[in-house]
């Protein structure tokens, strides 16, 4: 096929959605559609989120304790009146109702309004994946469990205590001595 009857063809092509796009009322020229993507919008979020209760993250630097707003299963967010500039990694432990679920968690801050410090969780080993899934996994069925039964059960901390132990049965999770120093 030549180049004659490409251009031909093209043109004839064009030509007919034109003629479609008039009979049926539509003006092409007018309509100039423009999208751009949102990437810094505050309320951006890759993992869906819910709010607990009795939880708090420990940060080495600064060093301060803050209580957890909502956690997801890529990040937290929680209320701070210290700075912490966005793009900084944070050592950090993870207290549920005093005791520490997650130790050496590293925290990226990802954004941060007057109120909240939103941040994502990085380099995050397989375990402490397992139990932070579990934490927002139990959280939401006791949300569904309150809306359909009109009841408050609680057993989050039962789930990812049992889970904690599991894994340490398994050897998973290194058992240590030490504590955790800030």
């Amino acid at each position: 096929m030549g180049q004659q009857e490409k251009k031909s063809k093209s043109g004839l092509i064009s030509k007919l959605k034109t003629k479609l796009d008039r009979m049926l009322g539509r003006n092409t020229d007018d309509i100039d559609i423009e999208y751009k993507p949102q990437k810094d919008v505050p309320a951006a979020r890759r993992a869906f989120r819910i709010d607990v209760d009795n939880m708090h993250v420990i940060c080495r630097a600064p060093r301060v304790k803050c209580r957890i707003m909502d956690i997801s299963a890529s990040g937290i967010g929680f209320a701070s009146c210290k700075e912490f500039p966005v793009g900084t990694v944070v050592d950090a432990v993870l207290v549920w109702s005093g005791k520490p679920v997650l130790k050496n968690l590293k925290l990226k801050i990802a954004r941060r309004t007057p109120q909240i410090v939103g941040c994502e969780f990085t380099d995050l080993e397989r375990s402490q994946d397992k139990i932070i899934s579990k934490i927002v996994l139990a959280a939401q069925k006791r949300n569904i469990q309150k809306k359909q039964s009109g009841k408050h059960p609680d057993r989050t901390e039962e789930e990812v205590a049992k889970e904690i132990e599991a894994q340490k049965k398994r050897g998973a999770v290194p058992e240590s001595d030490k504590k955790f120093k800030l």
